[in-house]
């Protein structure tokens, strides 16, 4: 197993839109036949820290969004295999894992606040969400696959980086947000 420490920085802002489980839990074990949601009277910024994920220790990006980038990212890298050529993304979702699971952000955020149609229900909505104008992150890659070289996961981030991104109105969803940049690569 190769294990490369890898620093990323936002070229865009990260923004994020969670729903919390055991809050959705609670509001349908509670909820009455007229449902007005609760959260709506509140200030924008309790509003935001709901859809963040957060915990004791500050605000944190889960492991899974990078990996979920990388996999996208992957079917855009060919590799040969046997006379012809494949995508990267089948292997790359059963290689890649990061070794920590939150990976921190900065405590200081800005509030998006911009309406949204549910397509669940067809109606416009207010969406108020944390967004980290400038922010890196640095993690741990391990790759289960001695064969993959240095220059391909390099590869790999950099254009889950530029087409693919994190968070919440990524390129992906046909947003601006969540883009970075590979800043450092080292094999450990």
């Amino acid at each position: 197993m190769k294990q490369f420490n890898i620093e990323i920085e936002g070229v865009t802002p990260y923004m994020q839109h969670r729903m919390d489980d055991q809050k959705l839990e609670n509001w349908e074990k509670n909820r009455k036949l007229i449902i007005e949601r609760d959260d709506v009277a509140k200030e924008d910024q309790v509003r935001a820290e709901f859809h963040s994920y957060n915990d004791k220790d500050g605000f944190y990006m889960p492991a899974e969004h990078l990996v979920g980038a990388f996999i996208n990212g992957g079917a855009m890298v060919k590799s040969k295999v046997g006379n012809g050529k494949k995508s990267m993304k089948n292997i790359v979702a059963g290689m890649f894992s990061i070794k920590e699971s939150k990976i921190r952000l900065p405590k200081e955020y800005t509030i998006d606040k911009r309406s949204a149609v549910n397509r669940n229900i067809k109606a416009r909505v207010i969406c108020i969400r944390p967004k980290w104008e400038e922010w890196t992150a640095t993690f741990t890659l391990c790759v289960d696959n001695d064969t993959i070289t240095k220059e391909t996961v390099e590869q790999i981030i950099t254009y889950s980086g530029q087409y693919i991104g994190i968070g919440s109105f990524n390129p992906i969803h046909n947003g601006m947000f969540g883009r970075f940049k590979l800043n450092k690569i080292s094999q450990l």
